[in-house]
């Protein structure tokens, strides 16, 4: 794929030719002569190499199908139009610069988890501004974006590959039978990539349909099925009818977990659980694989409906996805230590944000673990987000520094 200067009209590019030993060459079949003496420096480096590596092929009625059944339970389901006006777009509010500003609810799961994983880069990253972490320059955090797509779908894709769905802005196949079109997955173009560099390269130069849309976060969560594989993802679920977008086009927990643990499994628990039923019949469920990048925190825990392992409550680095009165939003601490030194516990700070709030303002919580918090159950007026906080620290004490309360 080339991005052309708007301004040069492009006939023919790069084609692919099968030579009779089965490898590929890449041929520059006519291109306007403006764009060669122009644009030239601009094509993209990957391009030059053997398309070994890559490979690109439009979406056809068979895939787009299974793709909305895995989604949605039926192929006559659609996007919201939550969903389709959703990019990874930047808040431009002072001391929000990092948060991506979601627009309508829904498709909050997949913009948290994303949020996430952009922070993780923001932060501690090699490029990471330890002068001013929460006010990035727009090249610093689109940069951040770009390299946590990466990681989600190469993660999703076992490491060894990854799927990358764009929009051609054209119809790739005919709708039939019981199939409702939605005006998006019928455009769309998928790039497999096996190596690693080439899908950041590409992601960087295509990062304009996933940050200003307008249906990035829809173009972002087909890609990592794909990378993950529809078949896979059916197998990861405990209920072969599950489906990613539930009721009022919500984000599952197994399309939260697919995308920060490439696995889009049922549950929140560390590992496999194996229930026997006395009769010889074992069902198994299945948990986290291993210790996650970013972690999750959620209200359920608190009400004795699920229990978060160590694998997503305590993970490699300091920044949570919050799942909280179904809806997702982000905690995180600016020192890495958190997770990994128990003294660092004691008293610590934590940043919460909510790209759906219209949030205007930095929120800090200081958390004092040391104290101890004693619960007055007929107080109606405890904000849902402590008692997020307080399942992975019990009893601790938190303090909004003058921020009003989320309830």
């Amino acid at each position: 794929m080339i991005t052309c200067n708007p301004s040069v009209s492009c006939r023919k590019s790069y084609t692919s030719i099968t030579r009779e030993d089965g490898e590929d060459d890449l041929r520059l079949d006519d291109v306007e002569d403006d764009l060669l003496s122009v644009d030239s420096a601009k094509i993209p480096s990957l391009l030059m190499r053997s398309k070994s590596q890559i490979e690109e092929k439009p979406i056809d009625l068979q895939r787009a199908t299974e793709l909305k059944r895995l989604l949605f339970g039926s192929a006559l389901r659609c996007f919201s139009e939550e969903w389709k006006i959703q990019s990874f777009t930047f808040s431009n509010t002072k001391n929000l610069q990092y948060g991506i500003v979601q627009k309508k609810g829904g498709p909050c799961g997949v913009l948290a988890a994303v949020q996430a994983c952009v922070l993780k880069h923001l932060l501690f990253g090699k490029e990471s501004d330890l002068s001013r972490p929460l006010q990035p320059s727009d090249a610093l955090r689109t940069s951040c974006l770009y390299k946590a797509l990466a990681d989600v779908l190469w993660r999703a894709g076992d490491g060894k590959e990854a799927v990358v769905t764009l929009s051609s802005g054209r119809q790739q196949f005919s709708p039939a039978g019981r199939y409702k079109a939605d005006g998006i997955l019928e455009s769309l173009i998928l790039y497999r990539f096996r190596k690693y560099e080439d899908l950041v390269t590409f992601l960087q130069q295509n990062i304009n349909q996933f940050e200003r849309g307008p249906s990035g976060c829809i173009l972002f969560t087909v890609s990592v099925v794909f990378s993950r594989t529809v078949e896979l993802v059916q197998k990861d679920f405990d209920v072969p009818t599950n489906c990613l977008i539930g009721a009022h086009a919500y984000c599952t927990q197994e399309l939260v977990n697919l995308i920060l643990g490439g696995r889009a499994v049922s549950n929140v628990f560390n590992d496999v659980m194996e229930l026997d039923s006395g009769d010889g019949n074992v069902t198994v469920l299945r948990g986290i694989r291993c210790r996650s990048d970013v972690g999750l925190l959620s209200l359920f825990e608190h009400y004795n409906v699920c229990q978060v392992g160590s694998y997503l409550k305590t993970p490699k680095y300091p920044i949570w996805v919050v799942c909280s009165e179904s809806h997702f939003s982000v905690l995180f601490c600016l020192k890495k230590e958190l997770t990994s030194d128990w003294k660092a516990e004691r008293r610590f700070n934590l940043f919460y944000y909510d790209g759906l709030a219209n949030q205007q303002e930095e929120i800090r919580l200081t958390v004092d673990t040391s104290g101890t918090y004693i619960e007055d159950k007929d107080n109606d007026l405890i904000p849902p987000l402590e008692y997020c906080i307080r399942t992975k620290w019990r009893g601790a004490v938190v303090d909004w520094n003058g921020t009003d309360p989320i309830l």
